[in-house]
């Protein structure tokens, strides 16, 4: 698509799309690239309010649908009867159907109907693309666009002096997916140790489930070892991430995983699962350790070797930084969505 195509982007999004969570903060950026070369809409919707037939998606030749939609088949199929001409093309940032720890549910069920509607989606790592074509989804039409790494995050690292005890660092939203309840069990038989945590998120999103993590780390007696922080503006953020020592993210299943890459950006080791897209990030580099999925004693193994060696800490931090100067900028990243979109496209006016 360029500038004299005059083809016209819609992004469909969930109305929880103002909130700072990775998917959203994609999803505003590449549009924000996108011009204005391509002329773009974002359009939210919650299809249990509105009938497609009330959207106004007239003039749109791409409608990008974000993967939060997918539990709604019958709805995105009423909104691809209502634009025919239109390629309609799914934004994929996360899909029971291609998390391994999800059992075959409604949703899941859901997600491929949709898989069905759409000419092709996009995603965020080489690990969801093959995901999506083991669903079935033609080779073809998966095709992959990396986040960009925003430009506050680039640049000179703090000198960590390693003055009080290590800082460590969890950027995800409080949803169970993320895997915090499990982590403050590892962090309990961590307490021999000095270390303190910071966690950086939002709790609105599944207050019960947050309360629940509350409640946890009270009957740990860790409160006075955390600080949580709520969700937080990008340069907020990037303070937290130079403050730590040591970045962890405990989640069961990850895509790509945006903030990993922005602490790798600022010279953070990173401690995790090995699951999903996320050993993408690392590609060669010792950046950190990535352990079996699920195995708590190895999360806690893991973190324990680093606590007590500030030398291997500052060697996986330099390699993590290495690592981060591959990632493209969020032109470079709006390049290849617009390639992709570009691609699918083509093939729907082929077809049609």
């Amino acid at each position: 698509m360029d500038a004299s195509s005059s083809v016209t982007v819609c992004f469909l999004v969930p109305d929880i799309h103002a909130l700072q969570t990775g998917g959203n903060v994609y999803n505003r950026r590449i549009a924000a690239e996108l011009r204005p070369e391509t002329p773009v809409r974002i359009v939210r919707w919650n299809p249990v309010e509105t009938p497609a037939s009330r959207l106004d998606l007239s003039g749109t030749d791409v409608i990008v649908a974000d993967s939060l939609l997918a539990q709604h088949p019958d709805a995105l199929r009423a909104v691809h009867a209502e634009h025919p001409a239109a390629s309609f093309v799914l934004l994929v940032h996360y899909l029971r159907c291609v998390d391994p720890n999800r059992e075959d549910d409604d949703g899941t069920g859901d997600e491929r109907a949709t898989l069905e509607i759409v000419e092709g989606a996009v995603t965020t790592s080489r690990f969801t693309r093959r995901a999506l074509v083991d669903e079935g989804l033609p080779p073809e039409q998966a095709k992959v666009a990396r986040p960009g790494l925003g430009e506050q995050y680039r640049g000179t690292c703090p000198m960590r002096l390693g003055d009080g005890p290590p800082r460590l660092l969890t950027v995800a939203n409080l949803l169970p997916e993320k895997g915090l309840r499990s982590f403050v069990d590892v962090l309990r038989r961590l307490r021999d140790l000095s270390w303190t945590w910071t966690l950086v998120g939002d709790a609105s999103l599944d207050p019960e489930y947050a309360a629940g993590v509350f409640r946890r780390l009270r009957a740990a007696r860790l409160t006075n070892r955390v600080t949580w922080s709520g969700p937080v503006s990008p340069d907020t953020l990037r303070t937290w991430y130079d403050r730590a020592d040591l970045f962890v993210l405990p989640s069961r299943f990850e895509t790509c995983s945006l903030s990993t890459r922005e602490a790798m950006a600022r010279g953070l080791p990173v401690v995790g699962y090995r699951v999903g897209g996320l050993p993408e990030n690392f590609g060669d580099a010792a950046a950190g350790h990535l352990v079996p999925a699920g195995n708590d004693p190895a999360l806690r193994a893991a973190l324990r070797s680093l606590l007590v060696d500030p030398m291997t800490r500052a060697q996986m931090a330099a390699a993590a930084r290495r690592q981060s100067r591959l990632f493209p900028t969020w032109v470079e990243s709006t390049d290849r969505f617009r390639e992709a979109l570009t691609t699918l496209h083509a093939r729907t006016a082929e077809n049609a």
